[in-house]
């Protein structure tokens, strides 16, 4: 695949089947789909799937949070030899193609897990929202559960019989962008 300095203008962003991101998924280090999915998107050149976003219906307080239709970023992958700056080219068409398809949402929120690498980058440069990290506002800590190196975050999710540690889980960077101008104005009044 050729990525000259025209990639972008040669590329394309529709929706996908589960079936076209398959093997995106698997090779995402989260390794699954998402529970219930409005959208799945490709990025495609010269034909070819090169990374692809899917977008989640979050937990209901997530959504009581942000006061509105709120879809979640689950899973965003870019295949190594797309260019720098990829990803944040992904993601502001995402935003765009929401936008204009589905008029009826109001918010996105997506994490970056430190414990993996993330620290947002991807998301300030698109001109998403900082808005804390995932524990903020809780009064306990919140544990994860490891069995042979693999991680569950439920303990009723452990295999029966299997010798587990229980781990704190590392806070998640949130960041959020709104869709609406209404939301946008009032977010600048805020700060």
């Amino acid at each position: 695949m050729d990525f000259n300095a025209d990639w972008r203008k040669r590329s394309i962003i529709r929706h996908a089947t589960k079936a076209e991101i398959e093997t995106m998924i698997e090779t995402h280090y989260l390794h699954k789909h998402p529970a219930v999915v409005p959208c799945r998107l490709a990025m495609l050149v010269d034909s070819h799937i090169v990374g692809m976003i899917v977008f989640a219906y979050p937990p209901r307080q997530t959504i009581s949070r942000y006061g509105g239709m709120t879809w979640e970023l689950a899973r965003l992958w870019v295949d190594d030899d797309v260019p720098r700056n990829g990803e944040t080219w992904l993601i502001g068409r995402a935003v765009k193609h929401v936008r204009q398809a589905h008029p009826t949402v109001d918010v996105l929120v997506s994490y970056a897990d430190p414990a993996h690498g993330h620290n947002g980058l991807i998301y300030r440069a698109a001109n998403w929202t900082p808005d804390g990290m995932t524990d903020d506002e809780r009064r306990t800590p919140r544990f994860d559960y490891r069995v042979n190196g693999k991680m569950y975050s439920r303990r009723s999710h452990i295999p029966d019989g299997a010798t587990w540690a229980r781990v704190p889980r590392v806070s998640k960077h949130r960041f959020i962008y709104r869709l609406k101008k209404q939301h946008r104005a009032q977010e600048a009044r805020k700060t």
